[in-house]
């Protein structure tokens, strides 16, 4: 009866040490990734990649608010935060306006309205803890069309040992998006 008892112990101080093994497993899985040895193009370039990688799929699902929403909602340890905090102030002013545009109208981290069905991150220029990446439209049906230069260029910043993305240049139109923010913030505030 004693060696019974002593296994049941055992057992659950085993269970508790595997219980808590799976918590931080899951944590880790969730937790952005930490660069050991300092910023290098191709972490900058892995981090991009991985955040397209799982927000492209979602621009091709029907929502009810704006796939660039629900990133800010899953994953806002992704942004720096300024643009965190421009992206949900457009974003609020958007849901709570019923019928004019007082927001950006598409989406900003692929610089369009119409989303093709995979996007290519390429050419990371590192200098200092700032990378700016190249976000290049490369789906075989896409049938818009191609201008020679990225649709967007990602800029990110290497803060506390992780990127995080500050900025996002669209080329073809010359401006980006913490500018277009503004205007449209300084808009609202003159009405």
């Amino acid at each position: 009866m004693k060696r019974l008892l002593i296994k049941r112990r055992e057992f659950a101080r085993i269970a508790h040490c595997g219980a808590c093994f799976a918590v931080s497993l899951t944590w880790v899985a969730h937790a952005p990734a930490q660069e050991t040895s300092g910023p290098t193009q191709a972490s900058c370039l892995r981090f991009v990649r991985g955040f397209y990688d799982w927000y492209v799929p979602l621009t091709k699902k029907s929502m009810k608010e704006p796939t660039f929403a629900v990133a800010l909602q899953e994953k806002p340890d992704v942004f720096n935060s300024d643009l965190l905090q421009a992206l949900r102030a457009d974003s609020e002013a958007s849901a709570h306006s019923k019928d004019d545009i007082v927001g950006i109208d598409f989406d900003p981290f692929i610089g369009g309205q119409d989303p093709a069905d995979r996007y290519e991150a390429r050419n990371a220029t590192l200098l200092n803890n700032k990378c700016s990446v190249e976000i290049w439209r490369v789906s075989p049906t896409d049938k818009a069309a191609k201008p020679g230069k990225p649709d967007v260029i990602a800029d990110v910043g290497f803060d506390r040992g992780h990127w995080k993305f500050v900025n996002f240049r669209y080329p073809d139109i010359r401006t980006d998006l913490l500018s277009e923010l503004k205007a449209l913030r300084d808009e609202r505030r003159k009405q």
